[in-house]
């Protein structure tokens, strides 16, 4: 069991009596995902504009998508629910990757981007069992670090940022071919 595996349990375990009494007003966990999308979308939009409101929706749209796990997994989790999580978090992430080619003008940047999304639509294509690296989380730690006012050199870690996020998306990628080769 990985340490993913075991951050979601102990979520459940703790957060599974508040999952339950949202269940019983009406709300399902689609309906949180829905609301961490949007969340999400607000937090892309106030990035390199507003630290303080990307900082608060970013974070917002993390506990929303934590706990719409926590709600799947304490009344019925579906197959349609865990397509739609997987596309929120890509779709989130994907847009992260593009406001930030937007902020640099580099077109090295949406090519990082777009191999994201290739390796994403690869996976959805067949049926989440190809492997893939997601970055959402950890691009989203490295850029509340570094949009920070304060913080010095932000364009140099940018670029780093999306040549590493390009690379792991290659990755995802030659994994997927290894994959598919070995599945027919």
């Amino acid at each position: 069991m990985g340490i993913v595996d075991k951050f979601r349990g102990y979520r459940s375990k703790k957060l599974g009596w508040i999952a339950q009494a949202v269940a019983k007003t009406g709300l399902q966990a689609n309906h949180i995902t829905a609301l961490s999308f949007f969340s999400g979308t607000i937090a892309v939009y106030f990035l390199f504009q507003d630290y303080y409101l990307f900082v608060l929706f970013i974070l917002l749209h993390l506990v929303l998508d934590g706990f719409d796990g926590v709600m799947a997994r304490a009344t019925k989790p579906t197959v349609y629910g865990k397509y739609l999580d997987l596309i929120v978090d890509g779709s989130i992430t994907f847009l992260i990757f593009l406001k930030t080619a937007w902020h640099l003008h580099e077109l090295y940047a949406y090519i990082a981007a777009g191999l994201f999304l290739l390796a994403l639509l690869i996976h959805l294509k067949f049926k989440l069992q190809t492997p893939i690296l997601f970055m959402r989380t950890i691009t989203i730690i490295v850029l509340i670090v570094i949009t920070h006012p304060l913080f010095p050199t932000q364009t140099i870690t940018l670029t780093a940022g999306y040549l590493i996020a390009g690379g792991v998306s290659l990755y995802s990628l030659a994994r997927q071919l290894q994959w598919r080769m070995q599945h027919g």
